[in-house]
């Protein structure tokens, strides 16, 4: 067993969010204890953290891992004036342009940005159709390297071809059915989106998601209101009602943006239990709309970043800024910390099948540990100041009870070589894209 005495545990949305002076033993990958009194017992490490602050590993509830070459790609030819034109000038070329070092190393890079900003758990829905048999092992391998739960999904789309569709729809059966009994890795089988998806191709996926018990999509939904006119173009009241129809949204769906979904759609995702994850930096860039506030309060939605950055604390903060500046004074906002806290680590555990996102015992034994000097006091009553305007990138990350991240550096990782590569591969797929 291992010790960690001395640390100062912020613990947001949990019945007791600041413990001062805890204790923490960890048993394996998982914490058996939490407690402010020295506990009992022999410990085969002890790791004083001289009264550093700490908060449960982060998670990401969808990101885009293939994006993180993007940084300073040049602008498309033709400035896109529309959702539908950013997905075709952008995103579109992107993916296709992926071979599998470009996808392994935008893997490791937006892996390595989760880690070192103390994100332990990200879900990611993957793209890279020049390169899929193999993609999600890939990623999986990628992310037990780095001590990162990784959830696994590859997007079906019928915009490359029947051939491609086949590939993708097999890649994800393939992942689900090679890491079912991993509890690091969680498989679900990705779609782009339904308006890029045929009658016929719905028909594959349900005929495909049968296969397994237990299984779910994990779906851009409604991110648009191009998929909602789809939608009504091919007879059905909504994107929701469409999915719904081929049997789609069940209690292992998640369901991705939702911004344009009616009242009735919320009311459907909640009868079948399915998860909604809501990315607000990524809504506003988009320019596609905000998540209504009714739907955020009654469906609970988990938090993702949509590949728009890494670092889960600053796409709260930012999305509770974004949805203020339309809010009047006195007018009731959405609870971000409840999102990332709270919503969060029930999604990551219903998607892996084990207690994540919690320091609690029985959790997996993550921590985000900031060497935090606050500058006022700190109390049960204003953890969400510190944690959203007070803490920084965090010293030191553990993922499984395992040090990940120590003095700001990725352990067994070369970072500088993981940069020269990324720096590289960037412009051999910045290239392609042309």
């Amino acid at each position: 067993m291992k010790l960690l005495k001395n640390l100062n545990l912020l613990r947001p949305c949990s019945e007791k969010p600041y413990l001062e002076n805890a204790y923490v033993v960890i048993e394996g990958e998982t914490f058996r204890s939490i407690s402010t009194s020295e506990p009992e017992g022999e410990f085969k490490e002890i790791m004083d953290c001289g009264g550093k602050f700490a908060l449960p590993g982060l998670i990401n509830g969808h990101h885009h891992l293939y994006s993180a070459l993007a940084v300073g790609m040049p602008p498309p030819a033709r400035i896109p004036l529309n959702f539908t034109q950013i997905l075709e000038e952008v995103w579109w070329k992107l993916d296709l342009a992926l071979d599998r070092d470009a996808t392994l190393t935008s893997f490791e890079s937006g892996l390595i940005d989760s880690l070192k900003a103390g994100t332990t758990t990200v879900i990611d829905h993957h793209c890279s159709p020049s390169f899929i048999e193999g993609s999600l092992s890939l990623l999986g391998e990628t992310g037990k390297r780095l001590g990162i739960a990784t959830g696994l999904a590859f997007e079906v789309t019928d915009r490359n071809g029947a051939e491609l569709f086949e590939k993708s729809l097999q890649e994800n059966l393939d992942a689900a059915e090679k890491h079912a009994e991993d509890p690091e890795l969680a498989a679900l089988l990705g779609l782009h989106a339904s308006f890029t998806l045929s009658e016929e191709s719905l028909k594959k996926v349900a005929e495909v998601l049968s296969r397994k018990v237990g299984w779910g999509i994990h779906t851009h939904l409604s991110e648009d209101r191009a998929d909602e006119e789809d939608a009504r173009e091919h007879g059905y009241g909504s994107v929701v009602e469409r999915l719904d129809h081929y049997g789609l949204i069940n209690s292992n769906a998640m369901l991705i943006h939702g911004v344009h979904c009616l009242e009735s759609d919320a009311e459907r995702m909640l009868k079948h239990g399915a998860y909604l994850v809501h990315n607000p930096t990524s809504n506003a860039n988009n320019r596609i709309g905000m998540l209504p506030a009714i739907a955020a309060e009654c469906l609970k939605p988990g938090l993702g970043t949509d590949g728009m950055q890494s670092n889960m604390i600053r796409e709260a903060k930012e999305g509770m800024l974004i949805r203020s500046s339309h809010l009047g004074g006195g007018d009731t906002g959405v609870d971000y910390q409840a999102l990332l806290f709270d919503h969060n680590p029930r999604v990551a555990t219903a998607v892996f099948g084990s207690n994540i996102g919690r320091v609690e015992p029985g959790f997996r034994a993550d921590l985000a540990i900031y060497d935090y000097h606050p500058r006022t006091e700190v109390h049960e009553g204003n953890v969400f100041g510190h944690v959203f305007f007070g803490l920084d990138a965090p010293c030191d990350v553990m993922s499984g009870g395992r040090m990940r991240v120590q003095d700001h550096r990725v352990l067994g990782i070369d970072e500088n070589a993981a940069k020269q590569e990324a720096a590289d591969q960037s412009l051999r797929l910045w290239k392609r894209m042309q």
